[in-house]
């Protein structure tokens, strides 16, 4: 890339006098002439927390070896008979770890199941499941007659095969349920299935609709693109219609409480019930709270007017940005291709680990008969600690993904907006951003998604703690807030340290500093501009969140139309609800790139204003004219605030020549 969007060697030694490195995080940036964008020269940052990384990730390697070593994915999808004999599964091999406490003839149930891969219950309503080697197709209730493959396996003395099956996850369910017996074996069924019939319908439906999904994918990414070119064309009148549309949803919602309150006063009056006058005190409560909320709204709107004039300009820098580097759209399809791999690669290896337990012995009482042994497993701890290190593997490495993700977006917006000459960009942003923070800044990028991981981590084990206290104790007020007060601060702290990665991972990309310092300079440059970052985030935030809904909405419609023209599908809402998701999921993608490319945009800017006043050609500034019109009134406030600053404290020195009449003589002595 030229040096109009990177750094030479040379230059890249001074800034403003100053090692770019060497310079205070709380300091403003400065004019510097070399400056143009992100440096070119630079080391190899955080390399501790990169070793950490890859020997973390040779400990997954390892407990995957152990997983396929020790575990049995089998026990997971097939299901067992009432002995737990797991069907399809040789289960004679648990003899060698139970034969030691166990007889002969007390492990004489455990057989070999490997061609019986099917489970059914027999017509008795008090009969167990067992294993078989295919369904049964023929015979009923009156039929002496049965499938050979059961014969062996129901009583000699009532030989007849009491219903027709079908297979639904390897379980033979009743076809028909129209006699007593079947009933009785649906009740046994639903323990061990819920909704096998109507689940294979929704899979059929949508192997019959795939094509439907597929086009769903394509009209998504049309439609976020199309949204791109609107924000692009019409960003005054989209923020504004946000604007007005949260008023709208305000205004509503406050009127529906009003509303309320008034309906339930009207019937306490006339049935003098006190519950209904309770509900209207509710809604009164809350028709005042958002009345407030409106209020303070309105405040606000005042107060950042001119900032979300700016935001209006940022985005369409941001939506120009995205145009000018296609490629920086379709990047994070590589991101997905990691994440891809990665849980192809975890799920497995979850699925051996799970299964990794030791065969034991449980007794079962049944409500009538005699008692008898169980085969059934149980994981060591030491198992359940591979399970929590895999686990946060899984979340480490998703976060490091999005983290190289956000920092390559970061890295290419950022020579983009660095470049004088927008239409003529040298070289691939995209490309030169990936491979160099592949090569500089893997160890920043780790340490920064080991704290989001450990805070993920922190709220998983939240949320399993607060479920084991309800079996145990049950439902406790105190509890339950308590633990609700803790969910939101972790909520609270994930999103904050996720902002605060992001504008992180933008002054890395830029500058090539440590993890540390770039979260230290990010943090002080918001400082500096916190107003106008703030109306900003508001604005695009919630405009993406609308851009999302609107794909998502769209695209439902589209794949319902499809579907319903289709007379081979029964359920067609269940493909068009996933077309819905999954255009949801390629609008949150695209919105992830356009939201990265907004904070970037918006950070160089307030770099950029600070850098160049605009008062020669040489601190001409990098921004667009549109964003040089904000610049200039930001420059024309700060010299009105020396101006009066410098008056007031002229005033001063001639109200009180005292003051320095004191101090000039004090001096002297």
């Amino acid at each position: 890339m030229s040096n109009e969007a990177l750094l030479s060697d040379e230059e890249h030694k001074v800034v403003a006098g100053k090692n770019i490195h060497d310079m205070g995080v709380h300091e403003k940036f400065e004019y510097d002439e070399s400056f143009s964008g992100p440096l070119s020269q630079r080391k190899h940052r955080d390399v501790f927390w990169l070793i950490l990384f890859i020997i973390f990730w040779i400990g997954m390697i390892v407990v995957a070896g152990l997983a396929y070593s020790t575990g049995t994915p089998k026990r997971l999808m097939y299901p067992k008979d009432y002995r737990g004999n797991v069907c399809g599964m040789d289960n004679t091999k648990a003899k060698d770890a139970l034969s030691s406490n166990y007889t002969k003839s007390e492990l004489s149930f455990l057989s070999d199941t490997s061609d019986l891969k099917y489970v059914f219950w027999p017509h008795d309503g008090s009969s167990e499941e067992i294993c078989i080697d295919e369904c049964p197709t023929k015979g009923d209730i009156a039929n002496p007659l049965c499938d050979e493959s059961i014969n062996n396996y129901i009583d000699k003395d009532d030989p007849y095969c009491p219903y027709k099956t079908e297979s639904i996850l390897r379980r033979c369910l009743p076809t028909q349920l129209t006699n007593t017996n079947s009933s009785d074996v649906i009740n046994k069924v639903k323990k061990s299935v819920s909704g096998s019939s109507g689940l294979s319908k929704v899979m059929g439906d949508l192997i019959q609709g795939w094509y439907v999904l597929l086009v769903s994918i394509f009209i998504a990414v049309a439609l976020s693109f199309l949204w791109l070119l609107v924000i692009r064309k019409f960003a005054r009148f989209m923020v504004f219609f946000t604007i007005f549309f949260y008023f709208v949803m305000l205004g509503l919602v406050t009127w529906y409480f009003w509303h309320q309150a008034e309906e339930s006063d009207n019937i306490a009056d006339d049935k003098k019930m006190d519950t209904d006058t309770t509900n209207a005190k509710v809604f009164r409560i809350f028709f005042y709270i958002m009345f407030a909320v409106i209020v303070l709204s309105l405040c606000a709107l005042v107060f950042l007017r001119k900032k979300i004039l700016l935001a209006i300009a940022v985005i369409k820098e941001a939506s120009k940005a995205v145009s000018d580097i296609p490629m920086v759209v379709f990047f994070p399809l590589i991101s997905f291709g990691m994440l891809l791999v990665l849980y192809v690669w975890w799920v497995p290896v979850s699925m051996f680990l799970m299964s990794s337990g030791k065969p034991r012995l449980v007794t079962e009482v049944p409500a009538t008969g005699d008692p008898y042994l169980v085969l059934d497993y149980k994981n060591e701890k030491s198992i359940n600690y591979l399970g929590i290190y895999h686990f946060f593997g899984l979340l480490w490495t998703n976060a490091f993904i999005v983290a190289l993700t956000q920092g390559t977006i970061a890295g290419a917006i950022a020579s983009w907006y660095w470049t004088r000459d927008k239409s003529n960009i040298p070289g691939s942003p995209v490309k030169e951003s990936f491979l160099r923070n592949c090569k500089y800044h893997l160890g920043s990028y780790a340490f920064g998604s080991l704290i989001i991981a450990i805070i993920q981590l922190l709220r998983v084990i939240l949320e399993y703690t607060e479920r084991q206290m309800k079996k145990a104790s049950g439902e406790n007020k105190f509890v339950k807030y308590l633990f609700y007060a803790m969910r939101c601060c972790l909520k609270c702290m994930e999103s904050t340290m996720k902002f605060i990665n992001r504008n992180a991972y933008i002054m890395i990309a830029v500058y090539g500093q440590s993890f540390c310092k770039s979260t230290k300079r990010a943090f002080h440059l918001i400082g500096r501009n916190l107003f106008r970052i703030m109306a900003i985030n508001i604005v695009g935030d919630f405009l993406l969140f609308l851009g999302k809904l609107s794909v998502c909405i769209l695209t439902g419609i589209i794949a319902m139309a499809m579907c319903k023209a289709d007379d081979n599908m029964s359920l067609y809402v269940i493909p068009s609800v996933l077309s819905a998701v999954l255009a949801y999921l390629v609008a949150s993608g695209f919105m992830a790139v356009f939201e990265m490319a907004i904070d970037t945009i918006l950070l160089s800017f307030c770099e950029d204003c600070e850098r160049h006043d605009g008062s020669s050609v040489e601190k001409e500034p990098y921004a667009s004219e549109e964003l040089q019109e904000f610049m200039t009134n930001i420059q024309h406030n700060k010299h009105q605030s020396k101006k009066k600053h410098k008056k007031s404290s002229s005033d001063d020195e001639q109200q009180n020549p005292e003051v320095n009449v004191s101090g000039s003589g004090s001096g002297s002595d």
